[in-house]
């Protein structure tokens, strides 16, 4: 999985947008999970929709271990 640091900092050189969700944060795992659908019907590279399908097993993870809610 790629460095979400590094991943930043080249967005922030760039001038380039990004987008960041928590584990605690009560939509994170509905985003996730409908970007996941998006990169099934656009995206051909396995290792990147097994690099998604990872992301949402942490986020369910954690859901199912600590409490989520609408972000501060």
């Amino acid at each position: 999985m790629k460095n979400p640091i590094q991943m930043i900092k080249q967005c922030l050189e760039a001038d380039e947008p990004y987008f960041v969700l928590r584990g605690k944060d009560l939509c994170a795992l509905p985003a996730i999970e409908r970007y996941y659908e998006a990169v099934r019907d656009k995206v051909r590279d396995p290792r990147f929709i097994e690099e998604i399908e990872e992301i949402m097993k942490d986020f369910r993870a954690f859901r199912d271990e600590q409490e989520t809610h609408i972000p501060d």
